[in-house]
């Protein structure tokens, strides 16, 4: 999954510390991030040094934000730079399959944390301007001190089956739900619900069904939606007949092992639990990304070691 960068090393503690040129430089704009286009033509993460004119600058400006294998990464408002030559400002999207992957790990959480950033500049009590914390990742309100901290909201995702079928949908297209791929049921957790309650919610109100013996499975930091993913199976209990919530999904259906698309990349929890299904384990998967090999089995094989 995006977040298993071994054997690279993910450092989130919280500290004061000063550029150095060799450091990576995230500049973001309307959710878009200003990406270098390497002589591959794929796009990668520019540092301090590629922008000789403006370097110093940005170093004043520069918040920063974790550290990957020593190296530190940096938010840096205001850069106000174009896109010229090599540089592109790139959607979020980009990062499900930026390589190498550890760098797709820290370009989107450097967009959460932007987010953050944004929507945090006032009080939500008071309407203050608010400061950044000296002593946590956080914001302090001025004046009645208030403190917030990085949205990260609770939901759960479920892979359903009923003997060898697996049951998946479409989501319908919109802002929200720009993947089309086959995915499993998932749902934002509501106030007073455990994880299981909003399973049973959430299975219920997509599709019709009735679930039993909930198993977790895993959870994810998935930072496209500033969620954290946890994973559960669960078998059909009862009748089998679908209700399609038809304003969330487009359709929906149950498929055996054979009918379930290969989804070798597994970035998601979602594309993990799914290939944990078809192949019966997590090592099988892995197994199997060897035998087709390429591009698709390197990804999966380096993010799920």
């Amino acid at each position: 999954m995006i977040q298993e960068i071994a054997p690279h090393h993910f450092d989130l503690t919280f500290r004061h510390q000063a550029a150095r040129d060799d450091d990576f430089l995230l500049y973001i704009r309307e959710n878009r991030t200003l990406l270098r286009k390497g002589a591959d033509g794929e796009y990668e993460l520019p540092r301090f040094a590629d922008f000789p004119d403006e370097k110093e600058q940005a170093k004043k400006n520069a918040c920063y934000l974790f550290s990957i294998d020593g190296t530190a990464y940096f938010y840096v408002p205001g850069l106000e730079k174009e896109e010229t030559g090599d540089y592109v400002f790139c959607q979020t999207g980009v990062f499900r399959t930026l390589m190498p992957a550890y760098q797709a790990f820290a370009g989107i959480t450097a967009t959460q944390l932007y987010r953050f950033r944004e929507s945090r500049k006032f009080c939500g009590r008071c309407g203050q301007p608010m400061k950044d914390s000296e002593k946590e990742r956080a914001f302090v309100c001025t004046a009645c001190g208030l403190t917030e901290y990085p949205k990260i909201s609770p939901a759960v995702i479920v892979a359903i089956y009923d003997g060898d079928r697996l049951l998946m949908s479409r989501y319908r297209p919109s802002p929200d739900h720009q993947y089309r791929g086959y995915a499993l049921i998932a749902g934002f957790v509501e106030i007073g619900e455990s994880f299981e309650d909003t399973i049973r919610r959430e299975v219920m109100e997509e599709v019709g069904l009735r679930v039993k013996n909930i198993r977790y499975y895993k959870s994810q930091p998935w930072a496209f939606s500033d969620t954290e993913m946890i994973g559960f199976f669960a078998e059909l209990d009862g009748d089998d007949t679908i209700t399609l919530q038809e304003d969330e999904l487009s359709e929906a259906g149950w498929f055996s092992r054979e009918e379930i698309p290969d989804d070798l990349v597994m970035n998601s929890i979602g594309s993990e639990m799914k290939m944990v299904f078809k192949y019966g384990s997590l090592e099988k998967v892995r197994e199997r990304c060897r035998l087709v090999g390429g591009q698709t089995s390197a990804v999966a094989i380096s993010q799920g070691a």
